[in-house]
């Protein structure tokens, strides 16, 4: 049987994965599949992008550029962290509304234990687990016969795939920032380097001249 092969989604540019990074540890307790899922698909390849975003960007770019794309990232990630919270109020409300007793159990809950290599990264970390609050009152309100099981698996897919699209989203603007700026850097030292000969030729010049009108007088 092949072995499986590491996914090169989860590589960014100029992020080596032999690199000694710092990182902090942090327990995460994740009861449905869904959020395992997300956690397993999208944590490490959103954790690498927003690396390189807040590390690898400002060695090879500029900080007016790094501080450009963080806004960017910043906006979208407390975007759909409000708007899980939303949902998760809204489905709460409707559990209570029916008089639905949320506190549901899982099977297989898991307890992992998180990597933080960013400051950015345990705000992906709070998607998922919000998402996985979120899955307890959807759940809930599924067992209860409240919603039917299309309206249920829809539900689930959309907000899987936004959080999910959301990790790639990250990822291709890391990937375009960073060779962005390698571009406009490599750019720069093959200017420098065609202006050297130059600036050497004309000096070379300059003191030929110097010498001549020397002799002549």
């Amino acid at each position: 049987m092949a072995q499986r092969q590491r996914n090169d989604s989860t590589h960014i540019p100029s992020v080596r994965q032999d690199n000694s990074r710092p990182f902090l540890t942090q327990k995460a307790l994740l009861n449905s599949l869904h959020a395992q899922q997300i956690f397993d698909r999208g944590y490490e390849m959103c954790a690498n992008a927003l690396f390189s975003l807040s590390v690898v960007l400002r060695f090879i770019g500029s900080e007016e550029q790094a501080q450009e794309v963080d806004a960017l990232v910043d906006t979208q990630i407390d975007q759909t962290l409000e708007e899980i919270r939303k949902e998760s109020l809204r489905l709460k409300e409707v559990a209570e509304g029916n008089g639905i007793e949320t506190a549901i159990g899982y099977t297989s809950a898991k307890t992992i234990d998180v990597q933080i290599t960013s400051p950015r990264s345990i705000k992906y970390l709070a998607i998922i687990r919000e998402f996985d609050a979120m899955m307890a009152h959807l759940d809930a309100l599924w067992l209860s016969c409240v919603i039917t099981d299309s309206q249920y698996a829809r539900g689930v897919y959309e907000w899987k795939r936004r959080i999910l699209r959301l990790a790639g989203q990250i990822r291709q603007l890391a990937t375009r920032a960073v060779l962005a700026a390698r571009r406009k850097e490599t750019a720069g030292e093959t200017v420098a380097e065609s202006n050297g000969p130059e600036t050497a030729a004309e000096n070379l010049a300059a003191a030929g001249t110097n010498v001549k009108l020397s002799e002549s007088k």
